[in-house]
């Protein structure tokens, strides 16, 4: 039987699924299985594992990129507590999402360092946050919340690279700890 996928249903299957299980625990029988594509199909579509993961974790970098944009515009305080609120409220949604994390930070973690084509789209989509993070962070440091003696494309590196560890502490650790990502914030700020 000749089935006709949504290509993006199967696409934010793929997320969920890597998210879950990551790349070495998920064979591409499960995620036939959990898609209803063929391997035939999957690899006509997909062409392999890697470029399907590759394909999710664009798509989940779209999702963040859209979220991070929609927490940042219209905020109704400071840049600063906004970026607060924001991370906050990341770390305390690990509750409702089984604490998996991010999936760009776990393939980073699993796979950055034997996969280059992972690696690259990781950095890519984290590149992309930066983008959506690095307006507040700047805007933050306007109103003297933050020193302008490091460029803000740098501390909102900073910022979210912490947020990654937070993210995998919080992940191993099945706790949100996000009082501490608040205080980090807190000893950012200018006094």
């Amino acid at each position: 039987m000749n089935y006709k996928h949504n290509k993006e249903k199967v696409i934010q299957k793929g997320v969920e699924l890597f998210w879950v299980k990551g790349y070495h625990s998920l064979g591409v029988n499960e995620i036939c299985e959990e898609t209803g594509m063929t391997k035939g199909a999957f690899y006509n579509t997909f062409k392999s594992k890697e470029k399907f993961l590759l394909t999710t974790i664009a798509s989940y970098g779209d999702i963040i990129v859209s979220h991070l944009q929609a927490q940042l515009s219209g905020k109704k305080t400071s840049a600063f507590y906004s970026l607060v609120t924001l991370y906050k409220n990341m770390l305390l949604a690990q509750t409702s999402n089984n604490y998996m994390g991010c999936l760009v930070n776990n393939m980073m973690s699993e796979m950055g360092t034997s996969y280059d084509a992972v690696a690259a789209m990781a950095a890519k989509q984290f590149k992309r946050f930066l983008m959506v993070i690095e307006p507040a962070v700047k805007e933050a440091q306007e109103a003297g919340d933050f020193d302008n003696n490091i460029s803000s494309e740098c501390l909102a590196e900073i910022i979210h690279t912490t947020f990654f560890g937070f993210l995998t502490r919080s992940k191993s650790t099945k706790t949100t700890n996000h009082e501490a990502m608040t205080s980090f914030f807190n000893i950012l700020k200018n006094r």
